[in-house]
């Protein structure tokens, strides 16, 4: 696996561990009996929760480094980019993209953090040469090219329940 996860502290790799250890899901989020995910990908999927909690608060996404880069999609959302993490990697506890319902700045604790999107490098453009990154573990994680734009992309929807599946690029559910 290629994943490079960041070394946690304190309170917060306690929890992480916890989550992960005990395969529980936050409120609202994919199971493993729904999705038949292995307990590896479920403890990644906990790290991410954990790395990215914070930013149910739009505000401290902004002040970490995430921008609005004005990409809207039906079933999908607004996104926001952290530029500093579009680096070619994936690493699970650093997702490239934030989906929010609602980008707007000030919204604070407001505002709806949906899903993470991971982003790397494909050689292109025009089209992907590259092959996707592993990703998570096991094969459930389906990459999606974006040949215009030269990018893998993987959603992962850790925050609002995505009956299609979590790692699906797009929600039914969006907007509800």
């Amino acid at each position: 696996m290629s994943n490079k996860l960041l070394p946690l502290s304190g309170l917060r790799a306690t929890a992480v561990l916890a989550l992960a250890v005990t395969g529980m899901s936050l409120a609202g989020t994919s199971t493993a009996d729904e999705h038949g995910l292995s307990a590896e990908t479920l403890a990644e999927l906990a790290a991410v929760r954990g790395a990215t909690a914070a930013y149910h608060d739009i505000d401290v996404a902004f002040a970490a480094g995430y921008i609005d880069i004005n990409v809207v999609v039906p079933g999908m959302g607004c996104h926001l980019l952290n530029p500093g993490y579009l680096d070619g990697a994936f690493s699970v506890t650093e997702p490239e993209i934030l989906v929010y319902e609602d980008c707007t700045p000030g919204l604070g604790g407001q505002a709806k953090l949906r899903a993470v999107e991971y982003a790397t490098l494909c050689g292109g453009p025009p089209g992907c040469t590259l092959p996707p990154p592993d990703g998570f573990s096991g094969v459930q994680d389906t990459w999606v090219p974006l040949h215009d734009a030269g990018l893998w992309t993987l959603h992962a929807w850790i925050w609002r329940h995505n009956p299609d599946h979590i790692f699906a690029p797009l929600n039914p559910r969006f907007g509800d």
